[in-house]
């Protein structure tokens, strides 16, 4: 069961070579061989590779048009979520093989942590941590809106933030086979993100714990209450109709 499910889970990792054109990587090579599953789930893989081989093709197919049009994370996310929707329906319709699908996810981005492929692992981790936030708001209804915050976290990570990577992945995985590598790296700066096009920051990536979220939609993140005032007439429109939305599913909260 175990080779099936990497035979179906390698097909991820052609998408990912675009990045290293310098020196592409065969899908083959892309998952070095592991007697450790990573706490990979083997249930309704068939359907599970299938539908994240269609996902990540139709998330790339819309990274190529953003070369053009200036489309951004969110679209295309959106994007390969639409275009999978429907013959893939009984995956996102089912928490199960959703985590299933994370699974097989995680598996392969953590060996890729192993293997020094940060690059392909912070891509797995974006499209994880998308599904995460897709079950917890349509399928559990445990919180009101997607974090994109905690989904561009792992997008935007800077080249030296291998801590953040690390730790994502440990969380999430069964097995211990990240301890040592969390070790050499925990000591290093985690970087946030400030959403004001002008900050003042390289990349506009302050350290993590300078950052606070817009506390009326917690959507966006600042490095400073300069910037968040300075960024304001650009996020007001979508902060009140996000906060419109958390304030309804509150109250529905309360109410049960």
């Amino acid at each position: 069961a175990l080779a099936l499910a990497l035979a179906l889970a390698l097909a991820l990792a052609a998408q990912i070579q675009r990045l290293q054109a310098s020196a592409p990587i065969p899908p083959s090579q892309q998952l070095s061989h592991t007697e450790c599953t990573h706490g990979f789930e083997t249930k309704a893989v068939e359907v599970c590779g299938k539908f994240l081989t269609a996902f990540t093709d139709a998330y790339w197919c819309e990274v190529d048009k953003d070369l053009g049009v200036g489309m951004f994370l969110p679209d295309c996310l959106r994007s390969a979520h639409n275009a999978t929707m429907d013959k893939f329906a009984e995956v996102w319709k089912d928490s199960a093989k959703m985590k299933i699908s994370i699974s097989i996810l995680l598996c392969i981005g953590t060996q890729n942590i192993l293997d020094g492929k940060y690059v392909s692992a912070r891509y797995y981790a974006t499209y994880a941590r998308y599904m995460e936030q897709y079950i917890a708001v349509l399928l559990h209804q445990t919180q009101a809106l997607l974090n994109w915050p905690k989904i561009y976290e792992m997008f935007r990570l800077d080249p030296s933030d291998i801590h953040s990577l690390v730790k994502f992945y440990r969380k999430r995985i069964s097995c211990t086979c990240l301890d040592d590598k969390y070790e050499e790296v925990k000591d290093t700066t985690k970087m946030g993100f400030c959403y004001n096009p002008k900050c003042k920051f390289p990349n506009r990536m302050p350290e993590r714990s300078k950052t606070m979220y817009c506390s009326r939609c917690r959507c966006v993140t600042y490095c400073s209450r300069e910037c968040q005032k300075t960024d304001w007439n650009l996020h007001r429109s979508a902060c009140d109709a996000k906060a419109a939305i958390k304030a309804k599913f509150d109250a529905k909260q309360q109410n049960t």
